[in-house]
């Protein structure tokens, strides 16, 4: 436990000492096995996830059962904010964990309470936003503009050392593409 909380204050060094103690304590710390989902598609999720150890991705499943990779995550990062995953108080992607993981999580109303209640922590809470909106446009443009070639040029780029963690057919849909079109973009 103490490791975590550690991890968690580290993550949040920019913060005035007062206001870092009142956001690490408004966390739990909450244990998942390999093979869980912190959230679920459809399902109610009103919480906030910073991943303290393990792996975990987002996906989202179509109705014909095809899974897409939306993001990635190895510890420490903080999981894509409540606002830009749900709608309505529900989750519209599941977060699947792809090795015993350990998360900090707090109800995302008490993190705005935070954030209006403590300068600090709003501009820490804004700059995440913007950090999430800024990966997420680059996402979008690299499956949109690149070939497959400079897709992964352009993973191995933002996500150094992702390649050696993930399952390459995770890596794959994440970047739009077979994995067996990963596999010759990877030999060229």
């Amino acid at each position: 436990m103490e490791i975590h909380l550690k991890t968690i204050e580290e993550f949040m060094m920019e913060l005035p000492d007062k206001d870092r103690e009142t956001l690490v304590n408004a966390f739990e710390i909450r244990n998942w096995p390999i093979g869980t989902y912190m959230s679920s598609q459809g399902e109610r999720d009103e919480n906030e996830y910073f991943l303290l150890s393990g792996r975990a991705r987002s996906v989202v499943t179509d109705a014909e059962g095809t899974e897409v990779t939306l993001n990635l995550y190895a510890a420490p990062m903080v999981i894509t904010p409540n606002m830009a995953r749900t709608s309505v108080g529900c989750s519209l992607v599941d977060i699947e964990i792809l090795d015993d993981a350990v998360a900090a999580t707090m109800p995302a109303a008490q993190l705005m309470d935070l954030m209006v209640n403590f300068e600090s922590i709003r501009e820490w809470g804004n700059n995440l936003m913007r950090e999430e909106l800024t990966r997420k446009v680059g996402r979008e443009w690299c499956l949109a503009a690149l070939s497959a070639r400079q897709r992964l040029e352009w993973f191995r780029k933002v996500h150094p050392g992702y390649e050696a963690l993930f399952a390459h057919f995770h890596i794959a849909s994440y970047l739009g593409m077979t994995p067996v079109t990963l596999s010759r973009a990877r030999k060229r």
